[in-house]
């Protein structure tokens, strides 16, 4: 979560600090920003792993994993386009019933995710333009009732982070509007898991998720 809030400190540095006249004829800047919808299919240690952790009083507690494929999230960004250069700061935030490995009921699950994206824009500066990119973000996954115990049932967070392949396509309506399809492919590492009876744990063996991300979001921009 550092290097997440590390990169934005420095995406705002870049988006406000001004370059010189002399600079800005040949490093033209606009601002952006979108919202849109995110359909989000994911594979992974999360569909067939389950974690033993220890409590705080040494009983063992059993966190079982969400099943879901399939995601929704909303898809929001703001950002700064610099000639060919795109930077953006994107959060997708949703909350949604899943099954639960090994467990009878669905339950409630949040899915959240904060990242900072560059994009290269191709074709620039056509109304129509081609991006491909990288990005960094950290996703917390909290669910409900999901771990056991002979306690009882607790909710469980998943922390980790994650690179991305960013890649979309620009079409500039006007001036000040467009619609951004894109295709994102988020490489999840889950480092630390969060329950109420034995505070947050580093695990071992990191869960890999793989999630794909299609959204088609309208663009504002200055």
């Amino acid at each position: 979560m550092r290097k997440i809030l590390l990169a934005i400190a420095l995406f705002c540095t870049a988006v406000f600090a001004q370059p010189e006249d002399r600079d800005f004829s040949y490093w033209p800047r606009s601002y952006f920003a979108s919202i849109g919808f995110n359909v989000i299919a994911n594979r992974g240690g999360l569909h067939h792993r389950d974690i033993k952790i220890q409590d705080e009083d040494g009983l063992t507690e059993t966190i079982n994993m969400p099943t879901a494929k399939i995601l929704l999230s909303p898809d929001y960004n703001i950002g700064v386009n610099i000639r060919e250069f795109s930077l953006a700061a994107s959060f997708q935030y949703w909350t949604q019933e899943t099954a639960i490995k090994d467990l009878p009921d669905e339950q409630d699950m949040r899915y959240m995710r904060i990242g900072a994206e560059f994009t290269y824009n191709f074709f620039y500066p056509d109304i129509f333009q081609v991006g491909v990119g990288l990005g960094y973000s950290y996703t917390n996954l909290k669910i409900k009732k999901n771990t056991t115990s002979i306690k009882g049932f607790f909710d469980t967070t998943l922390m980790g982070s994650g690179i991305a392949l960013v890649t979309n396509m620009r079409y500039n309506l006007t001036e000040h509007f467009g619609l951004i399809p894109s295709l994102r492919i988020f490489e999840t590492w889950y480092k630390a898991v969060n329950t109420k009876n034995s505070g947050t744990v580093e695990l071992k063996n990191y869960i890999w998720q793989t999630y794909v991300a299609v959204s088609i979001n309208a663009m504002v921009q200055f």
